[in-house]
């Protein structure tokens, strides 16, 4: 009986924390432009930290709550718990993590971290600007869930991405996970005028040249 309640309750919170995320969710997205740079960064800081403190609130007064009924397991629990916890985390948290694009004048790096201070030296994915074929904004849908602690329900509520098209080796990047239709052409507009007056720029000093 106590294992069902158990697992009632691991229900319930995460139906809350999934419904106080929905509701509390504020995207901030900044662009910051150079005469030779562009970096645009995607953060949810106050809502990343938010949730991982209800998670980690979540499963400390579990972990007590379980301990107290079943004390043989004091040193077990947390090796069965640790797998879950950072499942939910990842599930959880992963449309909260910092996305970076970072343009110059021979490259596009994209780099992402759940803590500020590593979006920066994170590992990076590096692609040459003179193989970009093409930038777009494409919609998507996340695929129902299978029964997970009891949750089935799913509304079909639509996403946007932004993808980026390589040619030669490097081929395709994505960017932007779960922003808005508005958000993801204003910054596609804003890397589409970068390079277009790094191009421009770069023509006049070839002139200038010949």
């Amino acid at each position: 009986i106590f294992n069902t309640i158990f697992l009632c309750n691991i229900d319930i919170w995460i139906k809350r924390i999934t419904s106080w995320i929905k509701e509390k969710m504020l995207m901030k997205i900044e662009i910051k432009e150079k005469i030779d740079t562009l970096e645009i960064i995607k953060s949810c800081k106050q809502e990343l930290r938010k949730t991982v403190t209800i998670i980690i609130s979540t499963m400390i007064l579990i972990y007590f709550i379980y301990i107290y009924k079943e004390p043989s397991m004091f040193l077990l629990f947390p090796i069965y718990v640790t797998p879950l916890a950072y499942i939910i985390f990842t599930i959880l948290c992963q449309k909260y993590k910092y996305e970076v694009i970072f343009i110059d004048t021979k490259q596009i790096r994209f780099l992402s971290s759940y803590t500020e201070k590593n979006s920066k030296t994170s590992m990076t994915s590096f692609f040459k600007i003179e193989n970009l074929k093409e930038i777009y904004v494409m919609e998507y849908h996340q695929l129902p869930p299978k029964k997970f602690f009891g949750i089935t329900k799913y509304k079909n509520i639509p996403h946007y991405m932004i993808h980026f098209i390589f040619s030669g080796e490097e081929d395709y990047q994505c960017w932007g996970y779960k922003i808005s239709i508005e958000e993801a052409t204003r910054v596609v507009r804003r890397i589409e005028e970068f390079l277009e007056k790094q191009k421009n720029f770069k023509n006049e000093v070839k002139k200038w040249e010949i």
